[in-house]
């Protein structure tokens, strides 16, 4: 009947409205005359409020009005009523929520009244949510509820939700996140607050995530502020190597690689230097190089020829965790554009150096080396010493058929 009402001509929507009347089922009927408003003519708008108001279900009742409100706005202040009745909460925090989007400014604060009595905070969480969206003028109002909510979680969601719309009341947002006591949905809320914060707040948030104790939570913290501000990237890059997870703060410091300052880099290349697992140490190396400056480049040349091969399969290649992103050849080739760029008289001795400590590996560890080089390669001798390479590379290859 629904699907009929929406394609039928008007003159016929009279007999339809009577038919729907007469359906037993409340809620079939309301589904009905919930589609219905769109196609009336005002005329009959009348009969379908009577119909509306003849449903003894509350919670359908207010899907109808609803419906009409849309063509007759008189009738919000009735929806509202008729949802606040509504004993069944997942209902009403249903009905209400869509009641929200459309009742005027002056009807909201007992949308927000209604909300405060939910005993799902959950449910409360997401009412204040829609009201946020819908009325600046409620937001300070809006906080004060959010922050009576005891669940840590739905505190957390309301507070990020809030965090958009609060540009005047960031501060008391930043006091409200920094009491959650669950470190993840602490997290949660700092790092969307580090977004919108100005900038004399964000030292707030770095001493707030200092006090994180779980390593993997306050990295993803020192992350966001970052991004925000790079002004605080010496205390963040100290915060940095204070985290003792080796996984972590190689997470962390290759995040930091592309937003370091020149005069940063030899810290972070101290900091990578500390890391001794044989996959993250490469990892941030390989981060750290992309963006090296001149100066530091045969310095991490140095510390990539040290960097060995963590396993080998069958045929002697680097299985390296089965990512290639932490092995040597990734370090060098980061490093290889970097390097093609010096004078010849500074880049071939790194050359010899390189290649002799390269030459000690396993044969097909040092044909990865020498692809990932092959920038360098090109730099010294063009195209002939690329191609003299490869011809070597191909007769030492027939040596081993």
């Amino acid at each position: 009947m629904r699907a009929l009402a929406e394609k039928l001509p008007a003159d016929l929507l009279p007999e339809v409205l009577a038919a729907t009347r007469e359906i037993q089922d409340e809620s079939d009927r309301a589904r009905v005359l919930s589609a219905l408003p769109k196609k009336l003519p005002p005329d009959l708008l009348p009969e379908v409020i009577a119909a509306a108001r003849e449903i003894q279900s509350k919670s359908y009742r207010v899907k109808v009005l609803s419906a009409l409100a849309e063509k007759l706005p008189g009738l919000l202040p009735e929806a509202l009523a008729a949802n606040r009745e509504i004993k069944d909460e997942n209902f009403r925090v249903y009905a209400l929520s869509a009641l929200a989007e459309k009742l005027p400014p002056g009807l909201l604060p007992e949308v927000l009244a209604a909300a405060r009595e939910f005993k799902d905070e959950s449910d409360r969480a997401n009412i204040l949510r829609a009201l946020a969206e819908k009325l600046p003028g409620l937001l300070p109002e809006v906080l004060a509820a959010a922050r009576e909510i005891k669940n840590e979680s739905d505190r957390a969601n309301i507070l990020r939700a809030l965090a958009e719309k609060l540009p005047g009341l960031l501060p008391e947002a930043l006091a409200a996140a920094r009491d959650i006591q669950n470190e993840s949905n602490r997290v949660y809320a700092l790092r969307a607050l580090a977004e919108k914060l100005p900038a004399e707040l964000l030292p707030e948030v770095l001493a707030a995530a200092r006090e994180i104790q779980s390593e993997y939570h306050r990295t993803r913290v020192l992350n966001a502020l970052a991004e925000k501000l790079p002004g605080l990237l010496p205390e963040i890059l100290t915060a940095a190597r204070e985290i003792q997870s080796e996984r972590d703060r190689a997470n962390i410091l290759s995040a930091l690689a592309e937003k370091l300052p020149p005069d940063l880099f030899p810290e972070a290349l101290a900091a990578a230097k500390e890391i001794k697992d044989e996959y993250h140490h490469p990892y941030v190396l390989s981060a750290l190089a992309k963006k090296l400056p001149p100066g530091l480049l045969p310095k991490v040349l140095a510390a990539a020829r040290e960097i060995q091969y963590e396993s080998y399969d069958g045929y002697g290649f680097g299985a390296s965790r089965g990512n290639q992103s932490g092995d040597r050849a990734s370090v060098l080739s980061a490093l290889a554009s970097g390097l093609s760029q010096m004078p010849s008289a500074e880049l071939f001795p790194l050359w010899q150096d390189t290649l002799h400590k390269l030459s000690l590996s396993t044969r097909p560890n040092l044909l990865q080396d020498i692809e990932a080089l092959f920038p360098v390669i090109f730099a010294l001798g063009g195209e002939a010493a690329t191609a003299e390479v490869a011809r070597a590379i191909v007769q030492v290859g027939r040596w081993w058929r």
